[in-house]
């Protein structure tokens, strides 16, 4: 087992220890412990027919024969354990979201739960979660915290049947991966834009895909006509509608719109078409619905402004904000009073510009988009387009109280983080109020510390953006902006945009700077941690040495970021398995730590807690080459200093603490570990929030420890669960959502389940492949993962084949000695015993044993795992004394390093009491 070790720079943090790894069968995830009694009334609570969906549309017409498609493909019968998934694809304005709410209409007494889920952004579906358990089970929600709130309606889903989630405007498909993977139990509902990519999701391969096309002209002239009978019921008339309807190309919204128009004005169908000024040589093609809504809505919008002025100023501005809602008391700020605004919003309803969701106020995004392009092709020359100035106004005004300009409301800005996001994601680039792009980096930074780096990157784009054309590219904020810019993008798992911006980046400071400024110190020192995120870990190391080199020549030896950055060489070194080099590294700084050298931006008592720090990323280095009490000993005595310094609850302290237990893991002290694991993780929640990065990794620890112990039915509910919580914080191709699928393929196979384990093992292959690329570490190990469970499932040859791809892609692209390709040379080793090549197993493991003796000890447990392996060998040779001689061996050594208990030492003693067994029994000496 290896640790994964999180390095922060800067000031030179704590590093994380990561207990869970992506090793064969061996991965990362994070979860929330329900309480036993949670988890009873999860299984026990009916559900009663809750319903929570839109108000239908009164004026559905036709797609009889789709609706009928729809039940059919939900209820028919399925082999294997997937979901029952049907995603309904098509154009914007085609009427999927009506179709899926007419069908959760029509059959809402055919489920004991139907739940309407706005799946546009991630977060989305961690929402409707939330309150699915309120729902279900208020009195106990009440007393929960949001993410405990989305595990429990997880159970419930999990436990039941009879349900039916509607996910609305899906915008990413790999949002719901975890999703249709573990809820297998009742119906889902997708309606999306994307007609690709569905096919790669493993639940969506047992469903269907139905493609939604435009109205057929029949069912279009129909709906037109509803709108039209009750006051104009000619046959020209109805002739008239015909037309109509193929002019606008049998496109449900814009029918909509203008039928609205038309009962709202009274005007004849042929008078609209006059104003409309289509004729059928100029009509739009049903492959471009935004020109047709664009053409509809202007008429529309004409007859809006005559109506209501202020509607029509009031839908301008709309159009920069959310599509997912606005607060109605945000919108009256876009009205000179709530009164106006109350008959403003009367007017857009009656003609069918916007619609509600509950308390907000929704516009299409189809009509969005014709709006705001209209708006930027008829901006006046140095202005604003239309409407753009009075939303941010309006944000601006609910975020800082009245009078206190400076100041910001945080729980108002967390509540309209969405509309800030909004009016990120529009920018037009011109001039903004630096008020504005002030606001976008504010809410960035709330939404990374709450761990919603996926929610953060549009604002610190546009943040990035308008810095620069504000301040020049060579600006120091420029230079910062861009370099917070790539910091969240390696967060959200996309090293190589991050390197994309770092380079130029780091060319720009040093021709500005020089290379021994803190900003090009930097940026450098990122740009090693994008390398070390692509899998480029040599590059990595000579970055951090450059880096610590530029440091000591500018500011000396002794400055604090000299140290830090030491530091982050060490950690580089360590992680390719040079424990060695890192350790000396360490030990050296110790050994200088009292001639460091003060800086005048450093708080009182920093010093001493650099020096802590370091002691602590000291001890992991010797947790990594098996010295448990060497490293539980520097742990100890760095937490009681970060606790006096700091605080019980700082997050140095409880980083700390954390890896203390890591350490008590390794060495086989697993009730200490669960203790500790257990305390960081409600003090953490309590600090940070339930979804902080830091957060998770505590519940990552805690789950890992939950599958050591052989809780294995626990560990695989609850690496469901984490699995949806990290494709709703990180986004679906985050390093850490990826490790939390592995995770969840290894519990399949701990639970004895390597059938199932199979297709997300290759799932996250294919989506490593896409994110990191095929020579990423991380992709490597994904392969390896897919040999060993080829290799549980009895079909040695083929893990014979796939471990032998990627020890050699190891040895090309990390050295023959790196810990994973030791570790994929061990694992070769096993299967091509299991496939009967004894020789060559003997060869491979006793090149491994030698190399782990050699660079770890011959103590160390992955040495005696490695020792109890060739034992295994020597027994498959017949050669059963030497078997039980090297079986004792490593039981005795596992005993010593980390105690009788730890499973692998178990592990052993049962392959060493079943070759006694063999070797005794009557007739087997000769």
């Amino acid at each position: 087992m290896t640790s994964s070790v999180h390095h922060f720079h800067g000031a030179g943090q704590i590093s994380n220890v990561n207990s869970s790894n992506d090793g064969v069968m061996v991965t990362q995830t994070t979860t929330v412990v329900l309480p036993a009694e949670a988890l009873r009334s999860a299984a026990d609570t009916p559900a009663d027919g809750l319903v929570h969906l839109l108000q239908p549309n009164a004026r559905f017409t036709g797609r009889q024969r789709e609706l009928a498609a729809l039940r059919e493909a939900l209820t028919a019968e399925r082999p294997g354990p997937g979901a029952a998934t049907v995603v309904v694809h098509g154009l914007g304005g085609v009427g999927k979201s009506t179709l899926a709410l007419q069908y959760a209409q029509s059959f809402r007494t055919a489920y004991d739960l139907v739940w309407w889920i706005d799946a546009s952004s991630p977060g989305g579906v961690e929402e409707a979660l939330t309150g699915i358990a309120r729902r279900l089970s208020p009195a106990w929600a009440g007393t929960a915290r949001p993410p405990e709130l989305a595990a429990w309606a997880l159970a419930w889903l999990q436990h039941h049947t009879g349900w039916l989630l509607v996910y609305d405007d899906v915008e990413d498909p790999a949002l719901l991966e975890p999703f249709l993977g573990s809820l297998t139990r009742g119906h889902h509902l997708v309606t999306t834009r994307l007609a690709d990519d569905w096919d790669t999701l493993g639940a969506a391969s047992d469903g269907a895909l139905l493609a939604l096309d435009v109205l057929p002209h029949e069912q279009a002239t129909e709906l037109l006509w509803s709108w039209v009978a009750e006051w104009d019921g000619s046959d020209g008339s109805r002739w008239e509608a015909g037309q109509l309807a193929r002019e606008l190309g049998g496109l449900p919204l814009a029918l909509e719109q203008a039928g609205a128009y038309l009962r709202r004005t009274r005007t004849t169908v042929a008078g609209y078409r006059r104003r409309l000024g289509l004729r059928p040589s100029g009509a739009p093609t049903r492959r471009d619905p935004q020109r047709t809504v664009a053409r509809v809505w202007q008429v529309t919008l004409a007859a809006v402004a005559g109506d209501d002025p202020v509607a029509a100023d009031l839908l301008h501005a709309l159009a920069w904000l959310d599509a997912d809602g606005c607060p109605r008391d945000l919108v009256s700020r876009l009205a000179p009073d709530e009164l106006a605004a109350d008959d403003a919003l009367g007017v857009l309803h009656a003609y069918s510009m916007i619609g509600y969701a509950w308390r907000d106020v929704r516009v299409h995004r189809l009509v969005q988009g014709a709006l705001r392009a209209e708006a930027l092709a008829a901006r006046p020359p140095g202005g604003a387009p239309r409407g753009r100035r009075e939303a941010e106004r309006a944000v601006l005004a609910a975020v800082h109280p009245a009078g206190r300009e400076q100041e910001r409301d945080t729980a108002e800005l967390t509540r309209l983080a969405g509309q800030v996001r909004a009016l990120a994601a529009t920018d037009p680039g011109d001039d903004s109020d630096p008020a504005v792009f002030t606001l976008y980096a504010a809410t960035a930074l709330l939404l990374e510390a709450e761990g919603q780096s996926v929610r953060a990157l549009p604002l610190y784009e546009a943040y990035d953006a308008q810095i620069r054309h504000g301040f020049g590219p060579d600006h120091e904020f420029a230079l910062v902006a861009g370099s917070a810019l790539a910091r969240v993008h390696l967060a959200t798992g996309r090293p190589e945009q991050a390197l994309g911006l770092l380079e130029p980046l780091l060319e720009r400071s040093l021709r500005v700077h020089g290379p021994g400024h803190l900003t090009t110190l930097n940026i450098r020192s990122s740009l090693a941690d994008a390398h070390q995120a692509c899998g480029r870990a040599e590059r990595a190391v000579e970055e951090y040495e450059r880096a610590a080199a530029d440091s000591r020549d500018a500011l000396g030896p002794d400055h604090p970021r000299t140290f830090s950055l030491l530091s982050d060489l060490a950690g580089a070194h360590g992680s390719l398995g040079r424990a060695d080099q890192a350790i000396a590294i360490y030990e050296g700084l110790l050994g200088r730590e009292a001639a460091v050298t003060g800086d005048e931006h450093l708080p009182p008592g920093m010093l001493r807690i650099n020096a802590l720090r370091l002691r602590n990323n000291l001890a992991g280095a010797y947790e990594n080459v098996g010295r448990y009490r060497r490293a539980v000993a520097l742990y100890q005595e760095a937490l009681a200093g970060l606790e006096e310094l700091c605080g019980p609850e700082h997050p140095d302290t409880l980083s700390c603490l954390s890896n203390l237990g890591y350490a008590h893991e390794s060495a086989g002290d697993l009730e200490p570990a669960g203790r500790i694991y257990r305390d960081v993780l409600a003090r953490r929640a309590a600090a940070l929030g339930e979804e902080h990065p830091d957060t998770l990794l505590s519940r990552s620890n805690l789950a890992y420890l939950c599958l050591t112990t052989g809780d294995v039915g626990t560990g695989l509910d609850l690496c469901r669960t984490v699995l949806a919580q990290r494709t709703g914080v990180l986004g679906p191709e985050s390093p850490d959502t990826l490790v939390s699928l592995s995770m969840l393929a290894s519990a399949h196979a701990a639970a004895g389940e390597p059938e199932l384990a199979l297709p997300l093992f290759e799932q996250t292959l294919r989506l490593r492949l896409e994110v990191l690329g095929p020579d990423h570490p991380d992709t490597l190990r994904s392969r390896g993962n897919l040999a060993a469970v080829h290799h549980r499932l009895g079909d040695h040859r083929r893990a014979v084949l796939r471990f032998e791809e990627v020890l050699a892609a190891q040895e090309r692209l990390l050295g023959p000695e790196s810990r994973d390709t030791v570790l994929s040379r061990n694992n070769l080793a096993s299967a091509c015993r299991a496939a009967g090549d004894l020789e060559r197993a003997r060869s491979l493991i006793t090149t491994v044993l030698e190399q782990r003796t050699r660079l770890l000890g011959p103590d160390h447990p992955d040495t005696l795992g490695s020792r109890a392996t060739l034992a295994r060998v020597d027994e498959a040779s017949g050669d059963l004394d030497r078997a039980v001689e090297g079986y004792r061996a490593a039981l005795a050594g596992l005993t010593g390093a980390v105690g009788p208990d730890h499973p692998t030492a178990a592990l052993v003693a049962d392959l060493l009491a079943a070759a006694l067994r063999t070797r005794d029994a009557p007739g087997t000496r000769p």
